[in-house]
């Protein structure tokens, strides 16, 4: 329709009244005034002005973050009366929250709308299918046709990456039904439908939705055929579009919404078999031959992939290599039949050929070229090939034919995991992909929209199998080492300033780097033959020298800490730039014995996938290597992670098979449970009285304690109903407290657990998968250490696997371990990091060793005095082995004895001197037997501990000594989810037995990481996982892979979202609570722990501040408001000379720097305000430096009594538009925040409207109180004087006024 004739007169006098009206204007008039004015042609006006300009991408951001969708366009959306430009609006600005990651608050507006956005999906889906019908959409003067292709196909994207959110799965299902095979030929349709026997009643009965009856209304018949038609219009479309350079970002666009329905079981339950049928993948193909778009056919490729990925289609089983063969020589065997039963004459090629023959392309080809045109066609017929295009309707060329009956009989057999390389080669660390993943969103290189893209595989809500998942972890985590290896190699290349001498291959390097130096041998020394049944070498062997003759003494020094296993890149070196990429693993480092000597030595191994595809070509690889790159410490963990994807790829699934299912993303959430949750969950010393336990059941029907349990530190096992209405049933847990407490004093647990926290530690002591949610201050780490502990007592066969993701809240959650009734000899903790514990004891494995055998010595000079004591002659300090005799010979006999009435109390003496006091071991009224047999117990704890040690002293190394530690002596095993991935494959040979893993921080390990450990053991009972994924997710370095590919979820905020049932603890303790008011909206219900935040400094306010909270506004400093100095380095001197002279003024006043941290969003920021502070508090005592400068994201699982925080940005709200980045910055502080920004820019922002609301509710400038100091609340009058600092000079002058008194 022409656009005169869709202009209403009003809108046509609207349109020439605001000609020069700008698009800021229009919001200012619109909708960011004090009401709303909707006027329809606006809309019209906006789009005009958008893409009739050179910055699509930014006014569409500018007027997302402007709340356009919010304010203006949906409140006003009803269906029947939108305009196009109205829905081609609301798209946009969904796929402008896509594209900036909004995930967790993309679809909350539509929440209290789901029948609107039921109109909204379809009314998109009509403008869509106009386009597709090839009418043109114009809206004013601009042709939009092209712009509704792009934004549609990436809302539709948007859409099926959110199947978890109901409104929007409802809508995209109809899309990806059963109906879609209506455009199916009706022979392959009927084959499909006779292998469910359910399947022919269903197409029956959706064959009825698509005409008016009774139970169908006209408008719904016109929808559901909609539903039928679209994704076969948009087929023919991508089909037709393909052969055109100009659509080629549009097609690209296309592939990747199929690759993403093809990834998922639902949705391509029904859509595998249409692609198949329409040969989708063959007909692209065939008009890209000429199209130089890499990235096109990258994708085709990949989608072709996602087709033949060995899962059956109608059921979603997924299929092992043998059951793909065994599908594939059917098809094979029942093509050949029908050949026979045609012609078995004319077709005799096909007939007697092989399966191999017929399952392989090129001997397919082969057996095919005589034949004419008439009997390919036939043979097609038979193998439900189409002759004629599902896109053109025109008959099939022969070529075409003879490629799709290729990839009919061929099958994607499982197996080439064994060629997968854990090191990235040239092709991937200098490739287009890489490249495009560091510059992503950086350009809009997606045509007019920027739509960001890249040809790599994405992490979704669930995959096809675990191979699947495997398979695309391996590469992105490839991807992603391959990004980081392309800055480091650039980097040393360019310092080493690699030139070639004239006339010579040699190449010489003027310059030089710490990282790299020149090759002077490689040399592959050793290749044993494959093992059977590969093809790759079992072992490959190399040997490598460097000269450091020309360097200094500390570069020598950091060659020679290159220890065993550690990664080194090799390359080759050209003066044009870097040819080949290689990796190895140091096995031995040779430093020679002579001082004087400057030569290096390594025996490296390489790999042997990656070598075998290098010698099966003709080039020389490593001949032409001269160059040896080494990375920082953790630069080698990618390789064994790496690896044991690889070999978890290649093995049958491990993970346990009640857990699979919800980990892939397709069980039963509610089914996570093991077990009768009737049955009583061991609590251990959870609660310290029993008080407590009836405190912490209050919302039950009651709550029946046994006798036996006693009053304080009980040890029990609580029986928790199902129904609330019944009565708790609390009982006694293994023995009461000894009889003689001086014993053994039993280490308890102190801590007043609230009822949320007792619910989770008994979730957590069921078998199952239990999730945790732990806002900010809510105690994880507290109900981590109990979980623990009760599961350690519990399960006494069992280990323990403990996992976090950083060392440091590692040492803080085993350090609240270690003070919890646990043997220290059971505990365990390996990986770096060990030395930082505050602890006696050390607990790696040499220290768990050492104190092994430190013990030994204590214990066996116990037993000597225990042999004194008897008057038994002997020596039995010299051996364990000893000491056990003495146990067997004279300790159980005379035990025997006293059992049998024969003797008094044969150890009377011993404990007399044990108790170390005059008072007899019997006092009167005791019971005798039972303090005899606690004595008793008390020995053969200690007899037992002596043959847990003897091992020692038969086992010499160090390695035998740590294998024996990890498999028999240690319970619960401490370390971080990255060295459980770098050690999964030793653990798994050592047949370490996992019962039960525990893992912290959560939410912040990457999915891959998490699954891991979880493969361990196909006998693990019990999974906890403990995080908050309203907080900042896993770090994840390249753009592109974080924002396209979603590789920055986690597990437990994907579970999450799939509906697994998880606890949230409700009662912070850690922020006032008008602080804790800013985040508390994020979650379920979150209280205040009274009294403990409201009294003492909680409440009292600020001394020397206005408010205890506050936003203040900061404008330009001296004429500028942001900068960037270098990419991504952003900076606000503004900011930063503000919240420097706060800091100072806030230790005039009286603060302790150990109270402050400075934080911010940026590292240019944190680099910038440490400039500051070293020139202005660092070099006088009076100021020093805060407890921390750092970003938000370093800060996370850190707090501080205050905190500082500077936005930094006054152009683009940037990265805290990501609430759970805001929801950390807000909750690290305990007694006083200020945030310093640029209020124009943050206030009208969606996400942070809430807090800013709290904060803005005193001021925009900073309160201080005149006179105060941290130890008087007031002056001597009793009146508090405020000042209201206007900018940084007036904060400024302030602190230099308080300076010089």
């Amino acid at each position: 329709m022409p656009p005169k004739a869709r202009q209403s007169r009003a809108a046509k006098a609207d349109t020439k009244d605001s000609e020069d009206v700008s698009v800021e204007k229009l919001a200012a008039k619109h909708w960011q005034g004090k009401s709303v004015k909707w006027a329809a042609s606006v809309v019209d006006q906006i789009i005009e002005k958008v893409f009739g300009s050179n910055t699509v991408h930014v006014h569409l951001q500018w007027l997302e973050r402007q709340q356009y969708l919010e304010q203006f366009l949906w409140p006003h959306y009803s269906k029947g009366r939108q305009h196009e430009s109205v829905v081609l609006s609301c798209m946009l600005m969904i796929n402008e929250k896509y594209e900036q990651g909004l995930l967790t608050t993309m679809w909350t507006i539509f929440e209290t709308g789901e029948s609107l956005f039921g109109n909204l999906f379809d009314d998109v889906v009509q403008l869509i299918i106009r386009v597709l019908s090839e009418e043109n959409v114009c809206i004013g003067q601009v042709d939009m046709t092209s712009v509704v292709r792009m934004a549609g196909v990436q809302f539709l994207i948007a859409c099926f990456g959110s199947l978890e959110t109901e409104c929007v799965r409802k809508q995209c299902m109809g899309l990806v039904g059963l109906a879609i095979w209506y455009h199916m030929e009706e022979e392959a349709r009927n084959s499909l439908l006779s292998t469910v026997p359910q399947l022919p009643k269903f197409w029956k009965h959706t064959q009825k939705g698509f005409k008016e009856n009774k139970r169908v209304s006209k408008a719904e018949a016109e929808q559901n055929c909609r539903n039928r038609d679209f994704v076969p219009l948009l087929l023919r479309d991508l089909v037709k579009q393909s052969a055109s350079l100009e659509h080629q970002m549009y097609c690209a666009k296309v592939l990747e919404l199929l690759i993403d329905l093809e990834s998922q079981l639902p949705t391509r339950r029904f859509l595998s078999p249409l692609l198949q049928d329409f040969e989708i993948i063959e007909e692209c193909r065939q008009r890209m031959e000429d199209v130089e778009d890499g990235l096109c056919k990258q994708l085709l490729s990949r989608l072709d992939g996602r087709m033949q990925f060995p899962v059956t289609d109608v059921t979603g089983h997924a299929q092992s290599a043998a059951q793909v063969r065994e599908w594939q020589l059917e098809r094979i065997a029942r093509w050949q039949l029908q050949a026979f039963q045609a012609d078995g004459e004319l077709f005799e090629p096909i007939v007697i050929a092989s399966a191999a023959q017929l399952g392989s392309a090129q001997s397919l080809q082969t057996l095919l070229e005589p034949m004419g045109m008439e009997q390919v066609q036939q043979l097609a017929q038979m193998a439900l090939v189409r002759t004629r295009s599902a896109v053109t309707g025109e008959e099939q060329p022969r070529e075409m034919l003879v490629r799709s009956l290729c990839a009919r009989m061929h099958a994607d057999v499982l197996g080439e995991q064994k060629m997968w390389s854990p090191y990235p080669d040239e092709q991937m660390v200098f490739g287009k992909t890489v490249g495009m993943a560091e510059t992503y969103g950086r350009s809009e290189a997606g045509g007019q929209l920027g739509y960001g893209l890249l040809g790599v595989p994405k992490l979704g809500l669930q995959y096809l199998s675990e191979q699947d998942f495997l398979k695309r972890s391996f590469e992105l985590l490839q991807l992603e080492t391959a990004a980081e290896l392309r800055a480091e190699i650039q980097e040393a290349v360019r310092r080493m300033q690699p030139h070639e001498a004239d006339g010579h291959n040699e190449v010489i390097f003027e310059g030089w780097t710490r990282m790299a130096l020149p090759l002077s041998v490689l040399d592959v020394v050793t290749v044993q033959r494959p093992h059977v049944g590969e093809n790759v070498p079992a072992r490959v062997q190399a040997r490598l020298e460097v000269d450091l003759n020309s360097y200094t003494d500390s570069i020598k020094a950091e060659w020679k800490q290159v220890r065993p296993h550690d990664v080194l890149i090799l390359l080759t070196v050209r003066q044009s730039g870097v040819m080949r990429v290689r990796g190895c693993q140091v096995e031995a480092v040779d430093i020679p014995e002579d001082e004087g000597s400057s030569v290096l030595g390594f025996r490296v191994l390489l790999d042997t996938a990656q070598y075998a595809r290098d010698i099966s070509g003709n080039d020389d690889v490593y001949g032409g290597l001269n160059v040896v790159l080494r990375r920082q410490a953790q630069g080698s963990s990618f390789k064994p992670v790496l690896e044991t994807l690889r070999q978890l790829a290649d093995a049958p699934p491990a993970l346990p098979k009640w857990l699979a299912p919800v980990v892939l993303g397709y069980g039963d959430p509610a089914a996570v449970r093991q077990g009768d949750e009737a049955s009583a969950v061991f609590m251990g010393d959870t609660f310290v009285s029993v008080k407590h336990i009836e405190e912490s059941f209050g919302d039950y029907g009651g709550v029946e304690v046994a006798e036996d349990v006693e009053a304080e530190t009980p040890m029990v096992e609580v029986e928790i109903p199902a129904d609330t209405a019944e009565t708790v049933q609390v009982r006694q847990a293994g023995q009461q407290s000894s009889q003689l407490p001086w014993l053994r004093r039993r280490k308890h647990n102190k801590l007043l657990f609230t009822p949320t926290q007792v619910r989770a530690i008994a979730e957590a002591g069921r078998r199952g998968l239990t999730l945790v949610v732990g806002p900010p201050g809510t105690g994880k780490t507290d109900v981590a250490a109990q979980i623990v502990s009760n599961l350690y007592h519990a399960h006494p066969q069992q280990t323990v696997l403990l996992l976090t993701h950083s060392n440091q809240a590692l040492n803080q959650l085993f350090e609240r371990i270690v003070a919890l009734d646990i043997e220290p000899r059971h505990l365990l903790r390996l990986g770096h990091g060990e030395e930082a514990l505050d602890s006696a004891e050390r607990f790696s494995n040499a220290g768990r060793i050492e104190s092994f055998l430190e013990r030994r010595r204590e214990l066996l000079a116990q037993v000597q005095t225990l042999a004194d004591s008897l008057q038994v002659p002997g020596d039995y300090r010299d051996s364990c082995e000893s000491a056990r005799f003495f146990y067997v010979a004279h300790v159980r006999v005379r035990w025997d004895a006293y059992l049998r009435k024969a003797r008094e109390f044969p150890f009377t003496r011993y404990f007399q001197e044990q108790k170390g006091s005059n008072e007899p071991l019997f006092p009167e009224n005791c019971d005798e037997e039972a303090v005899a047999r606690a004595c008793f117990a008390h020995l053969e704890r200690l007899f037992d501990e002596v043959a847990e040690i003897q091992p020692f002293e038969l086992l010499q190394s160090a390695r035998e000594r740590a294998l024996y530690l990890l498999k028999r002596q240690a319970r619960v095993v401490a370390m971080t989810c990255t060295h459980a991935a770098m050690r999964l494959g030793e653990l798994q040979q050592m047949g370490v037995r996992i019962g039960s893993v525990v893992m912290e921080e959560a939410a912040q390990v990457l999915d891959v990481e998490t699954l891991l450990p979880l493969t361990l053991s196909r006998d693990l009972e019990r999974v906890v996982l403990i995080g908050d994924h309203n907080q900042l997710p896993p770090v994840v370095k390249s753009p592109g892979l974080r924002a396209f590919s979603r590789m920055e979820q986690s597990l437990f905020a994907r579970l999450i979202r799939l509906g697994v049932p998880f606890v949230e603890l409700d009662c912070q303790a850690r922020a006032r609570p008008s602080i804790a008011s800013l985040y508390r909206h994020r979650y379920r219900c979150l209280r205040d722990l009274e009294p403990l935040v409201t009294q003492g400094a909680y409440a009292r306010p600020n001394p020397g501040f206005g408010h205890v909270l506050q936003f203040i506004d900061v404008a330009d400093y001296q004429g500028q408001g942001e900068s960037e100095p270098s990419r991504y380095f952003y900076q606000n001197l503004g900011e930063a000379e503000y919240v420097v002279a706060v800091y100072q003024y806030m230790r005039l006043v009286g603060y302790s720097s150990e109270q402050v941290a400075i934080l911010t969003t940026y590292n240019g920021q944190r680099a910038l305000i440490n400039d500051v502070l070293a020139r202005r508090c660092r070099p006088y005592e009076q100021f020093g430096m805060p407890r921390a400068v750092s970003t938000v994201d370093q800060f996370q699982g850190q707090q501080a009594d205050f905190v500082l925080l500077s936005l930094v940005r006054t152009r683009n709200i940037g990265h805290i538009r990501d609430i759970r980045r805001l929801t950390v910055a807000l909750s690290r502080a305990k007694l006083g925040l200020y945030v310093f920004g640029r209020r124009s820019l943050f206030e009208p922002c969606f996400e942070l409207q809430s807090a800013m609301q709290m904060l803005l509710a005193n001021g925009d400038q900073l309160v201080l109180e005149k006179a105060l100091s941290a130890k008087d609340t007031k002056n001597k009058n009793g009146a508090k004087k405020s000042i209201v600092i206007k900018d940084v000079e007036a904060m400024g002058k302030l602190v230099v006024e308080m300076t010089s008194f």
